[in-house]
């Protein structure tokens, strides 16, 4: 029998009841790539004035916040419509690269039983395979950026406040929310 990639409540182990509540299981589709950018909180709501270091599937280590602005998208491997956002930022990526820009990017899986196997096939499925990555495999990303479903984009300021917050970002929103770090 083969291992089917969907959202089922064993696969979510570790994941806060917060996300749960929230419909975070629901909120993946195959079919919605449409983006829904929300306002970014109020300056004092989010503060995260301590850096983390994360290591990566890669084994590499990267910090957040970082010296300039960080797109980072929180996603699934399970997850159908993470797949176009993933894209997205994979664009973005590519985009700020060319233009010689300062910004950062982070794919961040949400699922922490999922392996770094799983994470290179979505960033293979992405175009992204140079995209630093992570498992939040203790759930620490996600509660301490308040994240409550996959494909939720974020850009972190290097003051560690959210400057953007959406749902399946284009590549555009992506960079408009980088301003001038996506660019010389």
């Amino acid at each position: 029998m083969s291992e089917t990639r969907s959202f089922t409540p064993h696969r979510w182990a570790g994941v806060t009841a917060v996300m749960l509540a929230a419909g975070a299981l629901t909120a993946c589709g195959q079919s919605a790539t449409t983006s829904n950018p929300t306002s970014p909180p109020h300056a004092n709501a989010t503060t995260q004035a301590t850096a983390a270091t994360l290591t990566t599937v890669d084994d590499k280590t990267v910090e957040l916040p970082a010296a300039a602005p960080t797109a980072i998208l929180f996603f699934s491997y399970g997850c159908g419509e993470c797949v176009g956002g993933g894209k997205s930022l994979a664009a973005a990526r590519a985009a700020v690269e060319k233009a010689g820009g300062s910004a950062k990017f982070l794919a961040a899986d949400i699922v922490p039983t999922e392996k770094p196997a799983d994470v290179r096939h979505f960033l293979d499925q992405i175009g992204g395979t140079s995209l630093p990555a992570v498992v939040d495999t203790n759930g620490a990303l996600t509660s301490r950026y308040q994240v409550t479903a996959p494909t939720t984009a974020l850009v972190i300021d290097p003051s560690g406040q959210i400057s953007y917050r959406g749902h399946a970002p284009s590549q555009d929103q992506i960079l408009a929310a980088l301003g001038s770090s996506a660019a010389r």
